[in-house]
């Protein structure tokens, strides 16, 4: 079920909301490159705000690599192969912007926030399965933790 939803993200041209941060913006890309697992993957229904997954409570592993402009996503279900998207990436003042080139189409928006080896990503609009085979919109939060 989790990895179908993820598969759904490619259907989902992704516009995260931009709100305001007091990010200054990154002094350059090396202050995301690296290796970072989600502490928390959640996805809230637009429906339904109370309607929310987190995969990683769930038993789920996601691990996301940034590189200079690229990006290796994977995620892990129980029991499950690891499955791997990629793309590229950019990060503004108020948004993470990741383009999806193997295994997802579109773009996914984030608002971004950097605390020493904490990230964390907000408000990226997409598809999530919450009832096996009705894909819903959702939001996905996400923090990760640099390894």
């Amino acid at each position: 079920m989790l990895r179908k939803a993820l598969i759904l993200l490619a259907a989902a041209a992704v516009l995260g909301a931009a709100g305001c941060k007091s990010n200054t913006g990154p002094e350059d890309e090396s202050d995301f490159i690296g290796t970072w697992n989600a502490t928390k993957a959640e996805y809230v229904s637009i429906a339904d705000s109370n309607t929310k997954a987190d995969i990683i409570t769930q038993g789920s592993t996601l691990t996301l690599v940034f590189a200079s402009g690229t990006f290796v996503l994977t995620i892990t279900d129980p029991g499950q192969s690891p499955e791997t998207f990629s793309g590229t990436w950019s990060a503004s003042t108020d948004v993470m912007t990741l383009t999806w080139t193997s295994g997802m189409s579109g773009q996914s928006q984030f608002d971004w926030s950097l605390n020493g080896d904490t990230l964390t990503l907000t408000g990226g609009h997409m598809q999530f399965d919450f009832t096996p085979g009705s894909p819903e919109e959702a939001i996905l939060n996400l923090i990760l933790v640099r390894q």
